[in-house]
């Protein structure tokens, strides 16, 4: 028996990574070919979490009708080659192996961990890249062959002209992915937020985590929770938000200087009230840093972060959501308004936001202190 074996951190795996592994059964009369997705390789700087991963590679598998294994994501420590097919040979000694790379990296092939063990354990098949000159390829085959004694067939398979770095630069902007993977892939992705961040939720958590005190970081989880069940809710994104409840407050610590530095030249619709006020901005300055430091394009997550505590003359339902999120989290103490606010915020997201900047503006104005244009002008366009 005769399987290919297709890996790499398939961070997106997409439909590119099962034309070739589909033509290649084909060209090769194998019996089957497998998806193999890396758990923590060696060249890879904050791949998406192992099990996200692996479940996007079961889907993708199942929807082709082909293999994939777990035998590097649940490894611990970091995954190499030598390692993988020593495990294989000893599961299927009856099993020969044909492992799929591009056609460039066999000008690295050699730098694998033991890789004369490697040739000897399995065959390679290398894919040629769209736009690639694949003119020092054999040459570089053969050297490989004469130095290591590996089997390498270089396939006249162009793989399709798409790549993981891009498909993820898409989904952080928000965009759909069903041209790219398949459609249970697209679906679970969106439906778990990946890519949103230039890093592992689970890492950006941490990231926040240590950079806020506990008090504000329990405020943090509580708004990010409450966005989401609001957000199940309502019919919006609960992934998104989460993700825009976590990083709400994450230039909260900073002192004025900093924050003013953050903000200027880099938020357009910044005023000199709000420039004036440290209490408010840190909300711009959080938008800011969410794209910087957290890799977040997605324009409705940005948006609703930097608008969080004014508000707007028009908030679009995901930008209330924040809005409301922040002034209901399960943390506030009691204070006028909190329980209408929050048994509004069941039935109607825009009557919520109204209800948390009349408050506002009523305890700002208790305090002796003058209300944010913004915020007069939100309650100009919907008046008691």
């Amino acid at each position: 028996m005769r399987i290919g074996i297709l890996g790499g951190t398939l961070d997106p795996v997409h439909n590119g990574h099962i034309e070739i592994a589909l033509a290649i059964k084909r060209e090769l009369c194998l019996d089957d070919v497998m998806l193999l997705p890396a758990g923590n390789p060696p060249h890879k700087l904050h791949p998406t979490d192992r099990l996200d991963r692996w479940n996007m590679a079961r889907l993708a598998a199942k929807s082709a009708g082909i293999l994939a294994s777990d035998a590097e994501i649940f490894r611990d420590g970091t995954t190499y080659t030598v390692d993988t097919m020593h495990a294989f040979h000893a599961r299927q000694p009856d099993v020969s192996w044909v492992y799929i790379i591009g056609a460039d990296t066999l000008h690295v092939l050699d730098s694998w961990r033991n890789f004369p063990e490697v040739a000897r354990l399995t065959e390679f098949a290398a894919v040629r890249r769209p736009g690639c000159d694949g003119s020092q390829d054999a040459e570089q085959a053969a050297s490989l062959h004469r130095l290591y004694g590996a089997k390498i067939r270089l396939m006249h398979i162009a793989g399709p002209d798409i790549s993981s770095t891009q498909l993820r630069e898409l989904a952080a902007e928000g965009r759909s992915l069903k041209r790219y993977v398949p459609a249970s892939v697209a679906d679970y992705i969106d439906q778990n937020g990946l890519y949103l961040t230039a890093m592992p939720l689970s890492e950006a958590r941490r990231m926040v985590e240590t950079s806020l005190s506990p008090h504000r970081w329990q405020h943090t989880i509580g708004v990010s929770e409450t966005a989401r069940r609001l957000a199940l809710l309502h019919g919006l994104h609960p992934a998104k938000a989460y993700l825009a409840g976590l990083l709400h407050d994450v230039a909260k610590p900073l002192a004025y200087p900093r924050l003013r530095e953050i903000v200027e030249n880099a938020v357009p619709d910044l005023d000199e009230a709000e420039l004036r006020s440290e209490a408010v901005l840190h909300a711009p300055a959080s938008a800011v840093l969410a794209y910087r430091n957290f890799g977040v394009r997605d324009a409705q997550i940005l948006s609703a972060i930097r608008k969080h505590t004014l508000g707007d003359r028009v908030l679009t339902d995901f930008e209330a959501l924040i809005y409301v999120s922040d002034f209901i989290e399960p943390g506030r103490k009691p204070f006028p308004g909190l329980e209408e606010a929050r048994a509004a915020a069941r039935q109607n997201l825009q009557q919520a936001a109204q209800i948390c900047a009349r408050r506002t503006v009523e305890y700002l104005r208790a305090q002796g202190q003058d209300p944010h244009p913004r915020t007069l002008e939100m309650l100009s366009q919907h008046p008691a």
